[in-house]
């Protein structure tokens, strides 16, 4: 089955925000972005499930982290794996 141009230029501009989204994720997520921008990654994380998810796991882990003064390994080796992953699809972000 064929996919319809639009469509696909969709997607392709759906990657796009999400590149763009991820390159100011922590800085939006600390509170460190403009106004304009807090509103446009806003409503990409609100619209997109996955960049949402990922924010939601990005507070999650800064949320524990908080909570601690030290990282066990178990913990720091699994925010390395994501870490890894995330620049991974990423690349250059």
């Amino acid at each position: 089955m064929k996919v319809p141009t639009s469509m696909r230029t969709r997607v392709r501009a759906d990657r796009a925000g999400c590149m763009a989204v991820a390159r100011v994720l922590q800085a939006y997520l600390d509170g460190e972005v403009d106004a304009d921008t807090a509103s446009k990654v806003g409503t990409h994380l609100e619209d997109c499930r996955r960049c949402g998810m990922k924010a939601g796991t990005y507070r999650a882990i800064k949320a524990s982290l908080a909570r601690r003064d030290t990282m066990d390994q178990l913990t720091r080796r699994r925010l390395e794996d994501f870490a890894s992953r995330v620049a991974e699809q990423y690349p250059g972000a």
